[in-house]
């Protein structure tokens, strides 16, 4: 796994990467997998994070809005 491969899943809220030829990501809160090659948390996770819907940043999935776009 490359480093940037690494920094993209950590951004996402994936604090672990299960070591071997095909790195797994792991959550701390949930049971995350992956679906057809995209990873994924539990619906509910605290982890979880989205693009800001007026700049695209990744903020958590309980606001809609980063603070400078509010």
């Amino acid at each position: 796994m490359t480093q940037q491969m690494r920094q993209a899943l950590e951004a996402h809220g994936f604090d672990a990467i299960a070591p071997g030829r095909f790195a797994r990501p792991k959550c701390s809160q949930c049971e995350a997998l992956v679906i057809n090659g995209v990873a994924t948390h539990e619906i509910g996770c605290p982890n979880t994070v989205h693009e800001c819907h007026g700049c695209n940043n990744l903020i958590p999935v309980r606001v809609k809005y980063c603070e400078d776009c509010r």
